[in-house]
C-alpha cells in the first residue's frame, strides 16, 4: 500500500470517527488541536455538525476557527447557525470579524433579524430567544399542519411542539406533533394545550429559568405587549441560563467574581483581583467590630473570660444567618415566597431561631460548666447572647434577601461574607450589652 493510499484511508477513518462524535466533544478537540489539524477536521466535518460544535467553543477559539475557514466555509457556517446562535457569536467575536460577517456573509433579510436581537439588553430574554420556531393558525386542519411541518427546514428538536395562534398571531396554545399524527380527525383547538406562562423579551433571563423549573417547560414562549408570539427559549438555552445564574449566585454567596474561563486557564492575577475586592470590603466593614471592642475595652479588662467566647458567638451568628439566607434565596428562586411574605418570614425564622437557639444554649451551658468551669454569671451571659444571636441572625438572614429582591438587587449578594460581617458587628453589641447588665460592669 502506498503512502498516498494510506493517507486517504486514514483520512476516511478520521472522517467517519469525528462525524459520529458529539458536538461538545468536537469543540473540546478543536480547542486543543494544532491549527493544521483543525483545518483538516473542518474539511472533514459535516456542515451542520461543524455549526453545532462551533457554538460550543470559547470566544477566542471561535475567532481562531473563523480565521482558518475559507470564505465558502464561513458562508456555510453562518447559514447553519440559528439566529440566536449567530447573535451570541457576533457578540463574542472581535469587532473586525463581526463587521466582516455582517457585511459579507449575512443576507439583508437575516441581518434585520440579527440586528433586532442584538438590540436587546445583555442577559435579557430577547438576547437568548430564538426566532426559529413553527406556528400554525388555529383554523387549519391537522393534515395541513403536518404538511407545513414536512415543508419546514427546522431541526427535529424544534418541531416537537407546534405553536398555535389566531389570525392576528396572538398565542393560543401549542400542539404536540405526536397528537397531530394520532388524532387527525380532531381540530387543532381540540388538540391544543394551554399556555402555562409567557415571558417578555425585555424580562431578565433568570425569569425563564425560574418559570421553566416551576412549570417543567421544555420551551418557554416569548410574546410582545399584545401577546403575539415572537420567539421561544428552548430547553438547552434554559439549562445554559440556569447554569450561568447558578455560577453568578455562587459567586455572590462566596464573595468572589464569576470567571467565565476555566480555573486553570484563568491568570492567578485576575483571580486574586476578583477575590481581593470582597476581602477589602469585609476588611473595612470589620473595622466596626474593632471599634466596638475598643469601646468596651474596660468591660473586657474586668471580665477577661468573656474574650474567649467572642469567636464562638460570631461564628454561630454568621453560620445561622447564612443558613437562613440560603433557604430564603432558594425559596425565592422557586417562587415559594415573595416580598409580601416579609412578616411571615420574620415569624418563621424567629421561631426556628428560638428552637435552634435553645438547643445550642443547653449544650453550650453544659459544656461551659463541665469543661471550662465558667462562673455562673459568665455562663449566663454567653448563653443569653447565644440565644439572642441565633434568633437575630436567622431573622436577618431571612429578611435581607427579601429586601434585596424588593429593590431589584440580586438576593445572593446578601448571603455569605456580607451577612456574616453585619451579624458579627451586631453580635458584639448584644454580647457586651448583656454582659454589662448581668455582670454589672
Amino acid at each position: 500500500m502506498t503512502d498516498k493510499n494510506y493517507d486517504v484511508e486514514r483520512l476516511n477513518r478520521t472522517q467517519e470517527m469525528i462525524n459520529k462524535m458529539d458536538p461538545v466533544d468536537i469543540a473540546d478537540k478543536l480547542e486543543i488541536l494544532p491549527e493544521k489539524d483543525v483545518a483538516i477536521w473542518i474539511k472533514l466535518l459535516k456542515k451542520d455538525l461543524l455549526a453545532d460544535a462551533f457554538t460550543e467553543l470559547k470566544p477566542e477559539n471561535k475567532a481562531r476557527i473563523v480565521n482558518i475557514l475559507s470564505e465558502e466555509k464561513i458562508k456555510d457556517l453562518v447559514r447553519d447557525l440559528d439566529e440566536d446562535e449567530l447573535v451570541d457569536t457576533l457578540q463574542e467575536l472581535p469587532a473586525n470579524i463581526t463587521k466582516k460577517l455582517m457585511t459579507f456573509h449575512i443576507d439583508k433579510d437575516r441581518r434585520k433579524v440579527v440586528n433586532e436581537l442584538l438590540g436587546y439588553p445583555k442577559e435579557s430574554v430577547g438576547s437568548i430567544m430564538t426566532v426559529n420556531f413553527l406556528s400554525v393558525k388555529e383554523n387549519i386542519s391537522p393534515k395541513q399542519a403536518l404538511d407545513k411541518i414536512m415543508e419546514s427546514d427546522l431541526d427535529a428538536e424544534k418541531l416537537e411542539q407546534i405553536w398555535l395562534t389566531n389570525n392576528s398571531l396572538v398565542l393560543i396554545g401549542f400542539v404536540y406533533i405526536a397528537d397531530l399524527l394520532r388524532y387527525q380527525d380532531k381540530s387543532l383547538n381540540e388538540l391544543a394545550n394551554s399556555i402555562s406562562v409567557t415571558v417578555n423579551p425585555n424580562d431578565d433571563q433568570e425569569v425563564v429559568a425560574k418559570l421553566s423549573y416551576k412549570y417543567d417547560l421544555g420551551e418557554v414562549p416569548v410574546v410582545d405587549s399584545e401577546n403575539r408570539l415572537i420567539g421561544i427559549v428552548p430547553a438547552e438555552d434554559v439549562i445554559d441560563v440556569a447554569h450561568e445564574e447558578f455560577q453568578e449566585d455562587m459567586s455572590n454567596i462566596t464573595g468572589i467574581s464569576d470567571n467565565s474561563d476555566s480555573y486553570l486557564v484563568e491568570s492567578s492575577f485576575k483571580i486574586a483581583k476578583t477575590r481581593t475586592t470582597w476581602l477589602i470590603i469585609c476588611l473595612l466593614t470589620a473595622t466596626m467590630t474593632g471599634f466596638i471592642i475598643h469601646k468596651y475595652e474596660s468591660l473586657l479588662a474586668s471580665a477577661v473570660a468573656l474574650t474567649a467566647y467572642i469567636p464562638m458567638l460570631m461564628d454561630s451568628g454568621g453560620n445561622a444567618g447564612s443558613q437562613a439566607s440560603t433557604t430564603v434565596i432558594t425559596s425565592l428562586y422557586r417562587g415559594d415566597i415573595e416580598f409580601k411574605d416579609f412578616f411571615k418570614v420574620i415569624l418563621k425564622e424567629a421561631s426556628i431561631g428560638l428552637i435552634t437557639g435553645v438547643i445550642l444554649v443547653v449544650i453550650n451551658f453544659i459544656r461551659l460548666m463541665l469543661m471550662d468551669q465558667a462562673q455562673i454569671g459568665v455562663n449566663l451571659t454567653v448563653s443569653i447572647t447565644l440565644l439572642l444571636t441565633i434568633i437575630f441572625s436567622k431573622v436577618m438572614g431571612g429578611v435581607l434577601p427579601l429586601m434585596a429582591e424588593k429593590f431589584n438587587i440580586d438576593p445572593t449578594v446578601m448571603a455569605g461574607p456580607l451577612i456574616t460581617t453585619i451579624v458579627d458587628t451586631l453580635v458584639l453589641l448584644i454580647y457586651f450589652e448583656v454582659a454589662s447588665i448581668l455582670l454589672g460592669l
